[in-house]
């Protein structure tokens, strides 16, 4: 029972908790920087890059452990984004790039997909669904570390995040460096993005929801008060979704896989938000 308890049951708990505050923040940093409520810990690319890295390993072979693959093809977007946000002039250049980038990747996976083996592609096809049941305790203690260093840079920054959505050119006048800002961002967005894929599987709208379910139920947009705020409600609803993932492997005797659990968590308040937004335009 022990063992059950410190190599399955804590550190699955740990890594559901971290990785819903941290796909929660940078939700939240990602919709300020692009000052769009649409934009996501995805929007960049980087988790394509982890699983282009879990195809090359599965699909095509390489045999490299999962984490690790995945750490290293999301690594190797980050840097052709860092490099190529250098020519950018705007957030939203750099946006485009990282979807095209995203796109890229996805028809190179796709192409793997198409000559791999039966077993292979069932063993990407069981990755791809995400789970946080994978993470062995030194992982969770790691996505951990990164969850403390994400909030130590959170307020550091906060008055930087609140200066921004002002809009660029004010922010700059009030002392905001862009660049620097940029670079720190994308830094921050690989580091999360890639740890947290190559532990739990490329998750899909955790981080893009969990921002607007805090605005939902609270008044301040500042940042030093919102990070507290979206690390409850991203811990709430990534133990929320695993709940009922394993409660449907426990009571219907049918695994429900943890990126549909989200989807069907996050679509509707992507939806709601689209017709907020409409709504006010009309």
């Amino acid at each position: 029972m022990e063992r059950v308890l410190w190599d399955i049951r804590i550190p699955r708990a740990m890594a559901t908790m971290s990785g819903g505050i941290l796909l929660g923040w940078l939700g939240m940093v990602m919709q300020t920087w692009f000052r769009n409520p649409l934009a996501g810990p995805g929007v960049l690319g980087i988790t394509s890059g982890g699983s282009l890295g879990v195809a090359l390993s599965v699909l095509a072979g390489w045999g490299l452990p999962l984490w690790m693959a995945a750490s290293a093809g999301g690594m190797v977007v980050l840097l052709l984004i860092v490099v190529a946000s250098k020519k950018f002039a705007s957030p939203v250049t750099t946006l485009v790039f990282g979807l095209m980038v995203s796109y890229a990747v996805g028809a190179l996976v796709t192409l793997l997909e198409s000559t791999a083996s039966a077993e292979a592609l069932q063993a990407y096809i069981f990755w791809g669904m995400g789970t946080f049941g994978k993470a062995s305790l030194w992982q969770a203690n790691a996505m951990w570390l990164l969850t403390l260093f994400t909030a130590g840079w959170l307020l550091r920054r906060h008055m930087w995040l609140d200066s921004w959505l002002l809009g660029e050119d004010l922010a700059t006048t009030m002392g905001v460096p862009p660049n620097k800002f940029q670079w720190e961002l994308l830094l921050l967005a690989g580091l999360v993005v890639g740890w947290v894929t190559s532990v739990c599987g490329p998750l899909a709208f955790l981080g893009l929801a969990t921002p607007h379910v805090y605005r939902f139920f609270h008044r301040s947009r500042a940042h030093k008060d919102m990070m507290w705020g979206v690390a409850l409600w991203g811990g709430i609803l990534a133990l929320f979704a695993d709940g009922v993932v394993r409660g449907s492997d426990a009571i219907l005797m049918h695994h429900w896989p943890l990126n549909a659990v989200l989807a069907f968590l996050g679509a509707p308040i992507v939806l709601s938000v689209l017709w907020k937004r409409t709504h006010d335009w009309s």
